[in-house]
């Protein structure tokens, strides 16, 4: 765990965390907007939607602040992947909020208060679930460089 604390991977963990807060504050906004202030769009429109708002500033605060890319983005290499995995994290997500929205009677009335915590909740957590997993594969695969130590050289040596 030293080796951990202070190192490279903990600072783009560190910013990763924050990055995701605030993508996870503008997609929850855009999901309360759409399906519980101006109803634009039933639970999985909305959270589609939201999860599309939210994909912009997750990719840029991914690349340009927690793993310092300055180079151009590459479509191929990096904006589709990432599109990819916002493309699973929009499928699970969808279902979860779609999921909690056919069984949001047991909160209340469609778009109370109750259920509109019930289905965003439930949007909330589909991410939650699926955190862990994307910084794994931002770091190892997508932004990684080569010049970085590999995860590996962190872990403890039993010899020491």
């Amino acid at each position: 765990m030293g080796r951990f604390v202070g190192s490279d991977l903990s600072k783009k963990f560190v910013k990763y965390a924050v990055g995701s807060g605030v993508s996870a504050v503008v997609s929850y906004v855009a999901l309360i907007l759409s399906y519980g202030v101006f109803h634009l769009f039933e639970a999985r429109g909305s959270a589609i939607f939201a999860t599309l708002v939210g994909a912009v500033p997750s990719y840029f605060l991914n690349r340009n602040w927690a793993w310092q890319k300055r180079d151009r983005s590459s479509l191929s290499k990096e904006v589709v992947p990432y599109l990819i995995m916002a493309i699973i994290g929009l499928v699970f997500s969808t279902w979860s909020t779609d999921f909690a929205s056919s069984h949001s009677s047991i909160a209340g009335p469609p778009h109370s208060s109750a259920a509109v915590l019930f289905v965003s909740g439930a949007y909330i957590g589909s991410f939650a679930v699926l955190w862990f997993a994307k910084f794994a594969f931002l770091n190892r695969f997508l932004f990684a460089s080569a010049n970085e130590p590999n995860v590996e050289a962190l872990k403890p040596n039993i010899a020491d």
